[in-house]
């Protein structure tokens, strides 16, 4: 008789055979060895042959019971291909619901959920046309970009493509090689600087190459920062995502999460001493494109 019992290996590849199992071997295997003890033994002519003793078979029981352990272990311990596993895309980790960004450089675009409400119901697309925590009514528009930090350097994409604890939702996600997710569209109200500019702005989270104290970001991040800020610019007096833009290259349009709020280093030392540079490009970059280019 030849059983083959299968376990859950709950603890990985490194677990043991399963405790249960062994004990349904063993009292399979009595149960065996009582079947056959109580079986009439027929004499062989010619030669005596004891009737089969219950130490005989339990050892025999015992040697079955050890393969069927080593059967239950090894069925345990077997390793799924990594070709069986679903491979993570590494620019849209949770799967969200893609589109075709609107900034044309972005590598993707996705339609993360924003919790301004509720977490459980979240939704794809928020209002601008309220501000405030009165949220009083505004007319829509677009006149700033802001941008913000990370704050660390372990990639983001995953804890910005979920309904967060924070409720963060900016409309950019930006990485260290300067590649751009486009995490909502820019018509989409952000959830990322506050109340009182969320409203009225795009805003762009930037992956830290560095830790603190400098929060340092890479040459190509500076880069792509500058490439926004000329993009958005291209807009100005007309509608970017059915959204009016009001917007010009300069350090009033061009601010930082801390400028909002004193209550935030945001973007760290790094990146608010160089705002001036930034803006600097973009208008370099902008006088030899000024139409619009998403």
């Amino acid at each position: 008789m030849k059983m083959e019992i299968f376990a859950e290996n709950p603890r990985g590849d490194d677990a043991v055979p399963s405790t249960t199992a062994v004990s349904v071997a063993l009292t399979l295997g009595e149960r065996v060895l009582n079947r056959q003890m109580q079986r009439p033994q027929a004499p062989d002519s010619g030669e005596y042959s004891s009737a089969p003793t219950r130490r005989r078979f339990l050892i025999a029981a015992g040697t079955g019971v050890s393969v069927t352990a080593a059967e239950i272990w090894l069925a345990a311990s077997r390793v799924v291909p990594d070709d069986a596993m679903p491979a993570v895309d590494p620019d849209n980790p949770r799967n969200l619901k893609q589109y075709d960004p609107v900034y044309e450089r972005a590598v993707r675009g996705l339609e993360a959920p924003l919790g301004f409400e509720d977490c459980a119901r979240p939704v794809a697309r928020a209002n601008r046309g309220t501000a405030g925590r009165d949220r009083h009514a505004v007319a829509p528009v677009i006149d700033r970009f802001i941008i913000h930090h990370t704050g660390t350097t372990a990639d983001q994409l995953d804890f910005l493509s979920r309904c967060n604890r924070r409720s963060s939702a900016p409309t950019f996600y930006l990485r260290h090689d300067g590649s751009v997710i486009e995490l909502i569209r820019p018509g989409a109200k952000p959830s990322s600087t506050g109340a009182d500019w969320n409203w009225r702005s795009v805003a762009v989270e930037t992956l830290n190459e560095t830790d603190a104290p400098e929060y340092a970001v890479t040459t190509a991040q500076m880069e792509e920062l500058a490439q926004m800020v000329a993009w958005l610019a291209t807009f100005d007096g007309k509608s970017l995502d059915g959204v009016p833009v009001s917007f010009a290259i300069d350090r009033d349009h061009v601010i930082s999460h801390q400028e909002t709020w004193s209550g935030t280093e945001c973007p760290g030392p790094y990146l608010q001493s160089r705002l001036d540079d930034i803006v600097a490009r973009a208008q370099q970059i902008f006088e030899e494109n000024p139409s619009p280019r998403g």
